[in-house]
């Protein structure tokens, strides 16, 4: 396994690995690689926005909401502090990372009522990142184990990754501490986001060995020691950049894209083409899909709206049937769950007999009539 933040190549643009709380497997060259082709991807993506904000940028509309306590004075908040004062390109990588989904996360926390910090987290966890992955296993910009997702109602799919699909995990991520805080850490707000890093155990545990129901009082782990004072310093610094001379980047606060009901599945170039934008863009905005197919719900650019749903009914009363590519790997089964089209229907369309082999490279008729 890499660690990246070890690594001279990356120690002076951490942003993405703030939190040493995570390091990247060396699979994840790929996440790496897809995430710099994304942010110049996310660039082409219009301002247009479906909903304009009264604010200059998503860095001020997130201050507005700010209500915990900073901890100015406190050695560990400081610490964090100085730390970002002498890596100020992190802000640069944080607004380039969270330009499409910051103002989201912002408005679902807002609707909830919660302390706008809360929106920052994703920095601590991910760097924003919707396809980081931690060595032992969370995934997404809120970091979801799989246990934890799975509890909160997100399911995978084949071809289909639901902690990395921002719209779907973020409401997830935000029931889970609404639930650590309601249920142990009432008025506590400290406490529960440390129960998000380490467990609710860990922590009702320190409280009893410590007799303290303070966070700053309790002995936990160095990773949850450090990770309140790191969330409280960057929404210090964000707060209040000209005090401790950081220049904070544009960053839009108007979210940018729109989501669609899809009555059927498509293939992710089919969808480009329908929303007259490339499939890389649908990527950057869909990234819980992960292979050639979506289903369900799709994210397109704001503007693109109006042009897609047109294109979308005219292509949907076509009766002429769609057609798969068998991949390395393809089974019957794998192909129907991904499509929507029913084996029997696969099977009657393309006249397969009950054993009839697939090869790589055939292609499938579709059709679900």
């Amino acid at each position: 396994m890499l660690n990246l933040l070890g690594s001279s190549k990356f120690r002076a643009r951490a942003g993405l690995l703030l939190g040493g709380l995570m390091t990247l497997s060396v699979g994840s060259s790929f996440i790496i690689n897809e995430a710099t082709k994304a942010s110049s991807t996310t660039e082409d993506i219009a301002d247009t926005a479906e909903e304009t904000s009264p604010y200059s940028s998503a860095w001020q509309h997130a201050a507005a909401d700010f209500t915990l306590e900073h901890h100015l004075s406190n050695p560990r908040v400081q610490h964090w502090i100085r730390w970002y004062q002498a890596h100020p390109v992190m802000f640069d990588d944080y607004a380039q990372n969270s330009a499409l989904w910051l103002p989201y996360v912002i408005q679902q926390v807002e609707q909830r009522g919660m302390p706008g910090e809360l929106a920052l987290l994703p920095f601590i966890e991910s760097g924003y990142n919707p396809l980081a992955r931690s060595p032992t296993g969370p995934r997404g910009i809120w970091q979801l184990s799989a246990n934890t997702a799975s509890d909160l109602g997100l399911k995978n799919s084949l071809g289909y990754a639901a902690r990395q699909d921002v719209v779907a995990a973020t409401p997830a991520a935000l029931d889970y501490l609404e639930s650590l805080h309601e249920r142990y850490f009432p008025h506590n707000w400290e406490l529960t986001l440390a129960a998000y890093n380490a467990g609710p155990g860990r922590i009702l545990q320190a409280q009893i060995a410590g007799k303290s129901n303070s966070y700053w009082s309790l002995s936990l782990s160095q990773e949850t020691m450090d990770y309140v004072p790191k969330l409280l310093a960057l929404a210090a610094i964000i707060a209040n950049p000209h005090r401790y001379g950081i220049k904070l980047p544009a960053l839009n606060d108007n979210t940018r894209f729109t989501s669609i009901d899809l009555s059927r599945s498509l293939n992710l170039s089919t969808a480009a083409r329908l929303a007259g934008v490339d499939v890389a863009q649908l990527r950057v905005l869909n990234p819980g899909y992960v292979g050639q197919w979506v289903s369900g719900s799709l994210l397109i650019p704001a503007q693109s709206q109006a042009h897609f749903k047109t294109q979308l009914d005219k292509f949907l009363n076509d009766d002429s049937p769609l057609h798969y590519v068998v991949a390395e790997g393809d089974t019957l089964s794998a192909i129907s769950q991904t499509t929507g089209v029913s084996i029997s229907a696969i099977r009657h369309s393309n006249q397969l007999a009950q054993n009839s082999p697939l090869r790589v490279g055939q292609t499938l008729i579709l059709d679900s009539a």
